[in-house]
């Protein structure tokens, strides 16, 4: 847990913010590079980069200021206090999902195409948030037992009454390590998809099953249906995991289109 990088006077440097630069920077070069690749506006792609990293960063915001209402309604000024963590992924994923439409829409762009180009965005800034989760001590894990090699153990007063020194899962490396994977997935299978779209549908599939699971493991207050144990992102998991779910086999399933004369 190193949720400061270093301070110099009053200027200091969180981790948390350092790796969400560092998303951004990442997810730009991405973008810029395989829109040159698919033979995209490489400028646009850029220029949109903007736009989805603003939208991600308050849609994230806004979902936990609506899941941790209580904690904000007593304290208003800590909605600012961004380095203490407190985003909620789905929050901006939707949000940025919206702006990207608006987008394309706008400047009459292929939406399917930009959708796959964009999907493993998602993930990149996924492994670099998790990271800063971790260094910036939130999004903490449950109990682990003692045997696990990989166990992390906090500093005195980081954690909640009863949580700190003890051993816990590390859930966001467990999540960056998902995102990780996800994206090596996402990133082979663009050069051979079968279908436009199918990158995008592929992220959120994938993705909604490894978080579903992930929650398990998590031991921050998320908010949540009581009556059915599940959290926020749980619940949304289940949504978007069914709705990708049905446009994949909706795709895999079609006849394929034959050619005149064949």
């Amino acid at each position: 847990m190193h949720p400061l990088v270093f301070r110099i006077g009053k200027l200091a440097l969180y981790s948390y913010s350092l790796m969400v630069v560092a998303a951004f920077a990442a997810s730009a070069l991405y973008v810029y590079y395989e829109a040159g690749r698919l033979r995209e506006d490489k400028e646009r792609a850029v220029d949109l980069g903007i736009y989805v990293f603003i939208s991600a960063f308050v849609g994230a915001r806004l979902l936990h200021i609506l899941v941790e209402w209580r904690i904000y309604l007593h304290d208003p000024v800590r909605i600012f206090k961004i380095w203490e963590g407190g985003l909620v992924y789905y929050g901006g994923f939707i949000l940025a999902i919206l702006v990207i439409i608006i987008y394309v829409r706008k400047h009459h762009l292929d939406l399917k195409k930009w959708a796959d180009l964009w999907a493993p965005v998602a993930m990149i800034a996924l492994v670099f948030g998790r990271i800063g989760c971790f260094l910036n001590g939130c999004c903490y894990g449950t109990i682990a037992p003692s045997w696990l090699p990989w166990k992390v153990v906090y500093p005195a007063g980081t954690l909640p009454p009863g949580m700190d020194r003890l051993p816990l899962h590390p859930a966001p490396i467990y999540e960056a390590a998902a995102a990780g994977i996800i994206l090596a997935f996402l990133i082979r299978r663009s050069r051979r998809k079968k279908f436009e779209g199918e990158i995008a549908w592929l992220m959120i599939f994938l993705y909604a099953a490894a978080r579903f699971f992930l929650e398990f493991v998590r031991a921050d207050e998320r908010g949540g249906i009581g009556l059915l144990h599940l959290s926020t992102s749980q619940l949304l998991s289940i949504f978007f995991f069914i709705l990708s779910g049905f446009f994949l086999a909706r795709n895999y399933l079609r006849p394929a289109v034959r050619e005149p004369g064949n």
